[in-house]
């Protein structure tokens, strides 16, 4: 079926599920923005917070979990 004008002008936009980021004195600044999040996100266990990580995030119930470090 060939969508509508409507339709396509309607469609919603998909939800990131990922994101990137930087760790500054325990908190977050997502990648594209330019002070640090209030929020202290929950992690997980194997992961340990320092200043300058890059890490990932994913959004789970209405909030983000840091996953872990992104490495090169």
């Amino acid at each position: 079926m060939i969508p509508s004008a409507s339709d396509l002008l309607h469609k919603e936009e998909p939800q990131k599920v990922f994101k990137l980021g930087t760790i500054a004195d325990g908190k977050v600044i997502f990648n594209g923005e330019e002070s640090a999040s209030e929020k202290n996100y929950p992690r997980l266990g194997s992961y340990t917070p320092a200043n300058g990580d890059r890490v990932m995030l994913a959004k789970i119930a209405g909030t983000y979990i840091i996953l872990g470090k992104v490495m090169k």
